[in-house]
């Protein structure tokens, strides 16, 4: 693999460098307090939806089931291309924990303003990926423009997974759900409520549920399961848009 190109000399943002740092199925991606716990402590902060995370410029979505962490930057061309070969430069710099591969092109020591940046299907290109800690952290870039495709923000993908973990995720398990439902703590039911497929009967309890974290978590998958298109939620007081504040802070365990 190719060293970062010399003129991309985009410092890491401190919080995706402390979420790598820790990226290991024992400390991250073990379960719903490790990933609150870890995230928190790197610098992220949760907001109202179930997993989801946010600094001044990124946004982090997780989910405990089963753990996974995926950070998203978007922005101009130039900066995306800048952020990810960072993160490549971070991650290549320490070959005695991670282990590189790629099948498509390693785009990681091209410069800037390389033609290659501009050619090809970058929707089917293959990500740079790395391997260490029993998890596989895959690292993907998309151009802001896509030819015959709709224009989008250049955008960065971050994505952080258990290396056990099967292809098509974990199956639904709703014997599973209950149980943390009746037994988990806090930061459990507010994850629990961003998954998806579970029983009417624990989507009514988690809307009910005595933490107010969990209920607006679980208050916000609902109006997003009832509407097709993207926007903000109802505000609390049911006039017109909004967004409830975020919740507190989880505490370390």
């Amino acid at each position: 693999m190719t060293a970062v190109s010399t003129d991309a000399p985009a410092p890491l943002p401190d919080a995706v460098r402390a979420l790598l740092q820790v990226a290991d199925a024992d400390t991250l991606l073990r379960d719903a307090e490790s990933l609150a716990a870890a995230l928190t402590d790197a610098g992220w902060t949760p907001e109202v939806e179930s997993g989801r995370f946010g600094t001044d410029d990124g946004d982090l979505l997780s989910s405990a089931w089963a753990p996974n962490v995926s950070v998203f930057f978007e922005g101009d061309e130039t900066e995306i291309r800048m952020r990810a070969q960072a993160v490549a430069s971070f991650l290549s710099s320490r070959p005695e924990r991670w282990s590189f591969r790629t099948d498509g092109d390693d785009w990681s020591g091209w410069t800037l303003h390389d033609t290659r940046w501009t050619m090809g299907d970058w929707m089917a290109t293959y990500p740079l990926e790395w391997r260490g800690g029993d998890v596989v952290i895959s690292l993907y870039v998309r151009p802001d423009h896509q030819p015959g495709k709709v224009l989008a923000p250049a955008n960065l993908h971050l994505a952080i997974e258990r290396e056990d973990t099967p292809e098509d995720g974990l199956p639904r398990d709703d014997d599973r759900a209950r149980r943390v439902l009746r037994a988990g703590s806090v930061i459990d039911r507010w994850y629990l409520a961003g998954e998806q497929e579970l029983p009417d009967d624990v989507i009514t309890a988690l809307e009910n549920d005595p933490d107010s974290r969990v209920r607006a978590a679980a208050e916000s998958e609902r109006w997003y399961r009832e509407r097709t298109v993207t926007g903000p939620p109802p505000s609390p007081d049911g006039e017109g848009p909004g967004r409830p504040g975020p919740p507190a802070h989880f505490s370390a365990r």
